[in-house]
């Protein structure tokens, strides 16, 4: 068996990697570079089938040029086939702004989810008579999965982004893969061990409560997928001012909302999804701007979306906040405004003057998961990606357990 990694060697973004058995080709994941658009390499061969782990463009935004290209059949769960509709034809629209040419169509869309297969929690996929997959729960958001290869007598488990521990919206990964021989796992805080969440959504409601007190609207940019978990901790404060939801988060919501049976506690976020209230035009922004309140909106990045709107009204304003809840991607908008305090994208550039916090809401494994996870499972060989910080990870756990570790890089072939 040979496992290449196609991108997300080192890197955080573009994550797709080519196994190849006696009698299979497949892919886990093809995604592409958020902030630049950049592709993962394309396999020079057919494939016969692509397992896209979520709905999150660096696991999925290349999935319609290899479906072209290969004709794979593409399999995911419903909420990630969901996601992967949105944010495709979202990538085309930011593609178009940022004068980039898109690497696909919307024909390339559809053709892709046509071919699609849909697999859910518990699944045992036969792809031929040596050749089985798994379909475990990532944890990491709602539709996530982990897959599970079985074949030529070996296990190969390929995580995705997953988390061990629940959030509001996800019960945490749910798996049975001991005795796994290969583990391909992100290694995105494997140098990092997150806040605690309890204590981290106190915050939250602290600096809301603080600057709605004093008069100011408080920003909350969030990842699409995220939205509804923000929408959660508000009512769980009792929120008595008014919230509102804009850009794709509405439709991300939408998505979590038809899928109770991948939400944790469904009852709690149909709640909090009817107490906010959808804007859709910029005179609707701007009379929510007019009293405190506050915006869940997209983009998380900063980068394009209704959230641009937003700064140019407010990024004076001293008694407002922006609070971003998770990862900023390097080079994007979002990563420099919390660095330098100044709001870049395309021909607008703002000293803000908001107060700018940044919380940490994320839902991948941090460090302490991270190695609890291979604790667990002892595999015979770790594949560590998804990560700034590979190679210093894999020499560590290898220190550690004792067991074989590798960082590939892009283009990087290794032997199972």
């Amino acid at each position: 068996m040979k496992i290449t990694c196609l991108g997300g060697g080192h890197e955080v973004g573009r994550n797709s990697f080519l196994v190849e058995t006696k009698t299979k080709k497949l892919t886990f994941d093809a995604g592409l570079h958020v902030e630049d658009g950049g592709l993962p390499l394309m396999p020079k061969t057919n494939v016969d089938a692509c397992f896209i782990t979520h709905g999150h463009l660096d696991h999925l935004g290349s999935g319609p040029v290899l479906h072209k290209r290969t004709r794979a059949k593409m399999h995911m769960t419903p909420p990630t086939l969901d996601f992967s509709e949105l944010l495709l034809h979202d990538a085309i629209k930011v593609a178009k702004i940022k004068e980039r040419s898109p690497h696909f169509h919307p024909a390339d869309i559809l053709s892709m989810v046509r071919d699609y297969s849909k697999v859910n929690y518990g699944d045992e996929i036969r792809l031929d008579q040596t050749t089985k997959m798994d379909i475990w729960d990532a944890g990491h958001i709602p539709g996530s999965a982990m897959f599970l290869l079985k074949t030529e007598g070996k296990k190969v488990l390929y995580t995705g982004d997953f988390k061990l521990n629940q959030t509001k919206l996800t019960s945490g990964a749910r798996y049975h893969a001991e005795g796994a021989d290969v583990l391909i796992m992100e290694s995105t805080y494997s140098a990092r061990e997150q806040p605690d969440r309890k204590e981290e959504e106190v915050k939250l409601w602290n600096i809301i409560r603080e600057t709605v007190e004093s008069g100011g609207k408080v920003l909350l940019p969030s990842f699409a997928s995220r939205a509804p978990e923000i929408l959660m901790i508000l009512e769980q404060f009792g929120a008595d001012f008014p919230i509102y939801l804009d850009g794709m988060a509405k439709a991300a919501t939408e998505i979590s909302l038809k899928h109770p049976e991948y939400i944790r506690d469904f009852k709690k976020l149909k709640s909090a999804v009817e107490m906010a209230i959808p804007l859709y035009e910029n005179e609707e922004r701007n009379n929510a701007m007019k009293e405190p309140c506050v915006i869940v909106t997209t983009g998380g990045a900063m980068e394009g979306g209704p959230i641009v709107h937003y700064m140019k009204n407010l990024y004076a304003d001293e008694k407002s906040s922006v609070i971003f809840t998770g990862y900023q991607i390097p080079k994007t908008a979002g990563r420099y405004m919390l660095d330098t305090g100044r709001y870049i994208v395309g021909a607008i550039d703002f000293k803000v003057k908001m107060k700018i916090h940044s919380l940490s809401f994320s839902s991948h494994a941090d460090r302490n998961e991270l190695i609890k996870f291979i604790q667990k499972l002892r595999p015979k060989k770790v594949v560590m990606i998804h990560g700034e910080y590979c190679d210093k990870f894999a020499t560590e756990m290898k220190g550690r357990f004792g067991i074989e570790t590798v960082a590939p890089k892009m283009g990087e072939t290794i032997k199972v």
